[in-house]
């Protein structure tokens, strides 16, 4: 863990080193989701929500599920602010997630040299933004990048596209019912986007954040979550964010944020349906207060567990493929067995009747039985039927099972018996396979066997006593 940690840190430093003085930032600074802001924007490390596209993008892989999330945000003189967020976890692709915000100022009056007005017109901002998340040890630690793409309007003063990227991780300390213990690390603006009209630009400079989340229950119905973010002074002023949310019932959520550009703010949420989420937000600024909506909506079913089962879900799938192919060669083999008689054809009939029986006790659930007989069919002919698919994959079953396997003893008698039965020593075949039945008495293998057996031997002796 410390020596990820370490080289992640050790691949952003050089990019601090250029950092660009104080005093520019952007304005999608304001960040995504009301309920962040409600929380005074310390979001770094609050999983679950499709937020942290924008504050962390290593948080997209703690979502369990499809979110998507919208707003619309009337601020102040004429101005909007309106985003649009989704995050998409997959089973084996990680995590990703894209948002669009935007803002409008409309009614900007322009005015000549000598204050006359000569016209009217609106500014138009919008960030795009693209991320990608993935666990790195057991989905505890992931990491995330985020792709941003800045557009800025002013009446015939348009910039292009400037390009930005952020990169971040997160730590889920402690995931459980009881409590959560989550941190995280964000770099903004690692590659930094340039804020330019009219031949004239600046960069936006890079922030290091870091944040923890803590959650625990306080009664059986009342959970709390304390959060707090750090901006370090690295191209911009220190920063501190906090926020309080309460969740009663898991219903609902009253909130409460600060953040040491003098923000304070309120808010509550109310989940329906286990789906569908509304947000409220109240801002108490220098220039008053504000009022802000939005509303989350979850779709599709838990990816988390779906990744946890996903071996057994493949499993099965083999499994099933398996017992369609087994069934297909038992009806086969069921009824040429009966037509192979003679000497020529004596091993093809051993061979036929020790493959069916493994295939009789894959679908018993014998599988250490199988196993033996698919062993046994294998040593005399590797390429027989698909005597190797069900060899190599009845030998999985049984390690990840964790069944135990004949002993050795069992299954040098019974290769013993195998042997001496295809050097037409019967007598001696049966003696090994009897030798089994002492040391276990409900052995199928040995009496299966010396079913075959016996009518072989009376034959043996009725020709005898023929001549």
């Amino acid at each position: 863990m410390k020596k990820i940690i370490t080289a992640f840190l050790l691949l952003i430093l050089p990019a601090f080193c250029f950092a660009s003085p104080a005093g520019i930032t952007s304005v999608f600074d304001l960040g995504t989701s009301v309920r962040a802001q409600a929380l005074g924007g310390a979001f770094t490390a609050v999983p679950d929500d499709a937020a942290c596209v924008y504050y962390n993008p290593a948080g997209m892989n703690t979502l369990n599920n499809i979110q998507f999330q919208a707003s619309y945000m009337p601020l102040f003189y004429d101005t909007t602010y309106d985003y649009i967020s989704a995050v998409m976890p997959t089973l084996d692709l990680g995590t990703f997630g894209a948002s669009v915000a935007m803002m409008n100022t409309g009614n900007l009056v322009f005015r000549d040299s000598n204050g006359v007005i000569t016209g009217q017109s609106s500014q138009e901002m919008a960030e795009m933004t693209a991320g990608w998340a993935t666990g790195i040890i057991n989905d505890s630690l992931s990491a995330g990048v985020s792709l941003k793409l800045d557009y800025n309007n002013l009446e015939n003063y348009s910039d292009n596209l400037s390009f930005g990227m952020d990169a971040g991780l997160y730590y889920r300390a402690i995931s459980e019912t009881s409590q959560a213990l989550d941190a995280g690390l964000t770099v903004k603006n690692l590659v930094e986007p340039d804020l330019k009209l009219s031949g004239a630009s600046d960069s936006i400079p890079r922030q290091l954040i870091a944040g923890i989340y803590y959650m625990r229950p306080i009664t059986d119905s009342i959970d709390a979550g304390l959060m707090t973010d750090i901006t370090a002074p690295i191209g911009n002023p220190f920063d501190i964010r906090a926020g309080l949310e309460l969740t009663f019932f898991n219903t609902v959520k009253l909130r409460g944020g600060y953040s040491s550009y003098g923000i304070t703010s309120v808010g509550a949420g109310v989940r329906l349906f286990n789906t569908v989420t509304v947000d409220y937000g109240l801002f108490f600024t220098d220039l008053g207060s504000q009022n802000r909506f939005s509303f989350t909506a979850d779709f599709g079913g838990d990816i988390r567990e779906t990744r946890k089962h996903k071996s057994d879900i493949e499993e099965a799938r083999v499994e099933k493929k398996a017992k369609e192919l087994a069934a297909k060669e038992l009806t086969e083999l069921r009824g040429d067995i009966d037509k192979m008689t003679g000497k020529v054809k004596e091993k093809e009939r051993f061979k036929a009747i020790h493959y069916t029986q493994g295939l009789e006790a894959y679908f018993d659930g014998d599988l250490k039985g199988a196993l033996l007989e698919f062993n046994t069919v294998f040593d005399m002919d590797s390429g027989y039927m698909s005597v190797a698919y069900y060899k190599g994959f009845v030998a999985g079953l049984l390690a990840r099972t964790k069944q135990s396997n004949y002993s050795d003893e069992i299954v040098a008698l019974y290769r013993d018996g195998v042997n001496k039965y295809l050097a037409q020593d019967y007598r001696g075949a049966k003696e090994s396979w009897e030798k089994i039945l002492k040391i276990d008495p409900y052995n199928k293998l040995a009496i299966e066997n010396l079913k075959e057996v016996n009518p072989l031997i009376r034959e043996v002796d009725e020709m005898k006593e023929t001549k």
